[in-house]
C-alpha cells in the first residue's frame, strides 16, 4: 500500500508540474509585454489566386453569363474534395440580383487546384423559392451524417437544415433555426466542433441583444435540431440597419484563434483577420492581424497543404470570370 502512495503521489506531482509549465508557458509572452499582434503569425496567399473550375455548367446550357459566390468545401469519407456553393446565371430580364439564387453548386475533385467535375446542382430551387444563400457542410458524428446550414428563402429569408447520407442527396427541414433570435439577413454560416464537444455556427448578423451593429455571432448546437441563443464573438460599430460584414471563417493556428471575414461594404474583395487568444472574443478596433485579397475566403486543408479562396462577385466586372479561385496560404512567423 505505502507503494502504491508513492506511485500515486509521484503521478500527482508530475501531472500538477506539468500544468504548471504549460501555463507558464502560456502566461510568459504576456510577462514579456507582448501583444496579441506581436505574437501572431500573418496570413498570406503564396503565389496568384487562379480559377479552379468555370462557374457556368456548361457551354451551352443556357445563353447567360454566371458566377459564384459564397461556398465551403469538405472531403468525403473516401477522400474526395467536394465544394458546395451559390452558383448562379446573372438575372435575366424581370428578376433581381441578390435575389435571383436558384441554385447550389456541386463539384468534386481529387486535387484542390484542378480536376474539378461537376455534380447535379446539391439544391435546385428554379421551380421553387428562387434562393438558395451561403452554404456549409460538415460531418454530424452523433448521426452519422452530413449536415448543411444554409439560408433560404421562404416568405422570409432564413437559415435551415439539410440533411445527406452521400453528399448529393439532401433532405430539406423548411425549419427556421432561432426565427425569434435571429434578424432577417443573418446569413454566410461557417461551422466546426468546439472544445465544448457542441457544434458552433459562425454567422454575419446585426442587432444581437439589442446592439446595432457588424456582427459575427455563434450558435451552439449539438443536434442540429435545438439551438442555444446566440452569441456575439465580435462587433463593429459601424452601423444601424444590417450588417456590413460577411463570410465569417475561424481557424485556431498555433495556439491563437484567427476570425477571417470579408468587409464587402467597405471593399468587397478585402478579407480581414483578427487575432485572439480567445475564441469567444475577437476586438476588431486593437487586432486585424492583416488584410487580404479576397472575398469570402475559406480555408481548405487537402492531402497536407492548405489553401484559401476567393469568389464572386454577383454583378459583371469586366476582368473577372466569377469563378473561385484559390491559392495556397502561407504564415509568416514575426
Amino acid at each position: 500500500m505505502k507503494s502504491i502512495n508513492i506511485v500515486v503521489a509521484i503521478v500527482v506531482t508530475l501531472t500538477i508540474s506539468s500544468c504548471n509549465i504549460s501555463k507558464a508557458q502560456i502566461n510568459k509572452p504576456n510577462e514579456q509585454g507582448l501583444s496579441l499582434l506581436e505574437l501572431a503569425d500573418i496570413p498570406y496567399l503564396k503565389g496568384e489566386s487562379r480559377q479552379i473550375f468555370d462557374p457556368k455548367p456548361a457551354k451551352d446550357f443556357d445563353e447567360n453569363k454566371w458566377f459564384t459566390n459564397d461556398h465551403c468545401f469538405v472531403t468525403d469519407k473516401k477522400g474526395e474534395l467536394h465544394w458546395f456553393g451559390i452558383n448562379n446565371p446573372f438575372p435575366p430580364e424581370g428578376k433581381e440580383l441578390y435575389r435571383y439564387h436558384p441554385y447550389l453548386g456541386h463539384l468534386t475533385s481529387n486535387s484542390a487546384t484542378e480536376n474539378w467535375k461537376r455534380q447535379p446542382f446539391a439544391i435546385n430551387e428554379i421551380e421553387g423559392t428562387e434562393y438558395v444563400g451561403a452554404p456549409f457542410v460538415v460531418w454530424h458524428d452523433e448521426s452519422n451524417r452530413w449536415v448543411m446550414v444554409v439560408e433560404q428563402w421562404r416568405e422570409k429569408r432564413q437559415l435551415e437544415v439539410y440533411w445527406s447520407t452521400d453528399l448529393m442527396n439532401w433532405e430539406e427541414t423548411k425549419t427556421a433555426i432561432l426565427p425569434n433570435k435571429l434578424r432577417i439577413g443573418t446569413r454566410d454560416p461557417h461551422i466546426m466542433k468546439g472544445s465544448d464537444g457542441k457544434y458552433w455556427i459562425h454567422v454575419v448578423a446585426t442587432g444581437n441583444k439589442g446592439v446595432k451593429q457588424s456582427q459575427v455571432l455563434r450558435i451552439r448546437t449539438k443536434d442540429f435540431i435545438t439551438f442555444e441563443d446566440p452569441e456575439t464573438i465580435l462587433g463593429i460599430n459601424d452601423i444601424e440597419w444590417a450588417t456590413l460584414i460577411e463570410s465569417p471563417y475561424l481557424k485556431e493556428h498555433n495556439g491563437l484563434w484567427y476570425l477571417f471575414f470579408t468587409y464587402a461594404h467597405r471593399r468587397y474583395a478585402e478579407t480581414l483577420v483578427v487575432v485572439s487568444d480567445d475564441p469567444d472574443h475577437f476586438d476588431y478596433e486593437k487586432n486585424v492581424v492583416t488584410t487580404l485579397f479576397g472575398h469570402a475566403a475559406e480555408i481548405v486543408n487537402y492531402k497536407g497543404k492548405e489553401y484559401i479562396t476567393s469568389c464572386g462577385p454577383e454583378d459583371a466586372h469586366y476582368l473577372n470570370g466569377h469563378g473561385v479561385t484559390m491559392t495556397e496560404l502561407g504564415w509568416l512567423k514575426q
